[in-house]
Parts: C-alpha cells; sequence; structure tokens
C-alpha cells in the first residue's frame, strides 16, 4: 500500500503550492473518464494530506483535563478542616435558624 505522498509523487516536505501542483498534475495523467479507480485514489489521497495540513493544529485549542496527583496527607487535613467546620451544636443551629 503506498502512501498518500507516493500516490501524488511528492516528498513528505513538499509545500501546499507543491501538493496542489502534483495533484493537478495526476488529474491530467488519470482523467476520471478514463482511470475511474485511480482519480478516486487519487482525490483521496489529496483530500486526506490537505486534511492532515488542516487539523495538525486543531487539538491546539482543545481542553485537555489536568492530570495531578493529590497528595493523601494534605487531603485528610482539609478534610479534618471541613468537618470541624461543619460540626454544630443543636444550641448553634437553633440561634441561627431563628
Amino acid at each position: 500500500m503506498t502512501s498518500h505522498y507516493e500516490r501524488l509523487g511528492i516528498s513528505r516536505e513538499a509545500t501546499p503550492a507543491q501538493i496542489k501542483a502534483a495533484y493537478h498534475a495526476k488529474l491530467r495523467e488519470f482523467p476520471a473518464h478514463t482511470y475511474p479507480k485511480e482519480f478516486k485514489e487519487i482525490r483521496a489521497a489529496y483530500e486526506a494530506i490537505r486534511k492532515g495540513e488542516a487539523t495538525q493544529y486543531d487539538d491546539f485549542l482543545k481542553i485537555h483535563p489536568l492530570e495531578a496527583e493529590l497528595n493523601p496527607d494534605v487531603l485528610k487535613q482539609v478534610r479534618s478542616k471541613a468537618i470541624s467546620q461543619l460540626e454544630v451544636s443543636l444550641n448553634d443551629l437553633i440561634r441561627a435558624t431563628f
């Protein structure tokens, strides 16, 4: 199986202008009415290269989840502080309610 670049007869370092020129040259070499299979392969190769170039920066703006490890000692301290803040006597609760 040939790569898309090999199908168009260009190198991987080809510029977009060179890719487009090679694509049009191949289309002239293999017209659709005479070589339908080759024509479809050439179009597919060009589209894959073009989309690959367009999508290489698409994930730049995607939000990636942070991967962090939580320190168990710090978690215990936070948990104990939170629980101590939640401990309210019944009298305090009645005074806050009324």
